[in-house]
């Protein structure tokens, strides 16, 4: 009689925690969708279709670049979630790639630090792997995506020094500028890195409640929070956490070299739109450049959804600094917003299509 109470019990639970899945799934995917109307009405129908037009059949191109980073960012994120081939069967590897894209959709909506797309991963996750894991394999995935930024503007900064060095390209007083805040900021890419790593070694979320308990505006709150079980629980997730960098090194520096291959390849977004237009003299190294710096820039000034505006000066300021018209930014910004606005619509479609999984047991 207890066990089929217990089992009633659980039973009921999971059905549960289901619905609330689903409903949360049906409300992000609404909001998403009606943020995608919004964008369009503030971009204006007439100008995308306009600039479709310029570019033509290269757009679908354009958009299809994406499939070189995404499969990327699905083995970076699964070499951080699993440490065997029988835990990889838990999830398949389409189902992660589905979370990867819709993941990424979200964020690209979610204004200030574009994080949104993170909780999502974990409610999909967590039935499958438990929550404590599936919560320290998003944070570890969200962890090397950024780590993976300072590899690739380190590499894009030493390719822009290079290009300086073996082209005819005038240094005039900005590229000056350009090369002495290169110089700055691959040091201290190299001091961010360092602070990365040891945050794998040691754990960072146990450490970061610590920090909030010492502010004295939250204080109290965090002290109230921080009950046994709740400080049992993020250090179970830290342990999990730093296991991939002390146990699985080798896992782990897959996972950045797929992350940092994955930023290499989006460059190729642009380097396919610059040949839309005429410039097919281009190639990689340029894009790369123009990614560095494009993507630095955004970085910077991170609080703007979509990155209004913003993303438009970075490359024109890009464009510019390797010699080509500064003023073709604002038009290559639009293609890729538009690519980036079909990427959104298929992520927020892919939040409603189910695919198969195993259940853990």
């Amino acid at each position: 009689m207890t066990i089929s109470t217990n089992n009633l019990a659980k039973a009921t639970l999971k059905q549960q925690n289901k619905l609330k899945t689903k409903r949360w799934n049906i409300l992000l995917f609404l909001v998403g969708i009606a943020l995608i109307v919004l964008m369009i009405c503030n971009m204006g129908v007439g100008v995308l279709v306009a600039n479709v037009q310029k570019v033509g059949w290269w757009i679908v191109l354009i958009i299809a670049t994406r499939l070189l980073m995404y499969p990327l960012n699905t083995m970076s994120w699964r070499e951080l979630t699993f440490n065997s081939k029988e835990e990889r069967k838990k999830v398949s590897w389409l189902r992660m790639f589905k979370l990867t894209i819709s993941g990424y959709a979200i964020n690209y909506i979610t204004p200030c630090v574009a994080l949104g797309g993170e909780p999502y991963r974990v409610m999909a996750l967590k039935k499958h792997i438990g929550t404590k894991r599936a919560t320290s394999s998003v944070l570890s995935y969200a962890m090397m995506h950024i780590l993976s930024h300072f590899f690739f503007w380190i590499i894009g900064f030493i390719l822009l020094l290079a290009y300086f060095y073996y082209t005819d390209i005038e240094i005039n007083q900005f590229r000056k500028s350009v090369l002495v805040f290169g110089c700055a900021f691959i040091a201290l890419c190299v001091v961010a890195i360092f602070f990365f790593i040891r945050a794998y070694k040691k754990g960072v979320i146990l450490s970061f409640f610590k920090f909030l308990e010492k502010i004295p505006l939250i204080r109290n709150v965090i002290k109230k929070k921080m009950t046994a079980d709740f400080r049992q629980t993020i250090n179970d997730i830290d342990q999990q956490f730093t296991d991939i960098f002390n146990n699985h090194r080798s896992a782990f520096f897959r996972s950045l070299a797929y992350e940092t291959l994955s930023r290499i390849l989006s460059s190729t977004e642009i380097l396919v739109v610059l040949w839309a237009i005429g410039l097919s003299g281009l190639g990689l190294v340029e894009a790369v450049i123009i990614s560095t710096l494009t993507s630095l820039i955004a970085n910077i000034v991170f609080i703007f959804p979509m990155q209004v505006g913003v993303r438009e000066g970075g490359l024109s300021a890009a464009l510019a600094c390797i010699g080509l018209d500064s003023k073709l930014g604002v038009f290559v910004g639009i293609i890729l917003r538009i690519s980036e606005l079909a990427w959104i619509i298929i992520g927020m479609a892919l939040i409603k299509i189910k695919t198969k999984t195993t259940q853990i047991k």
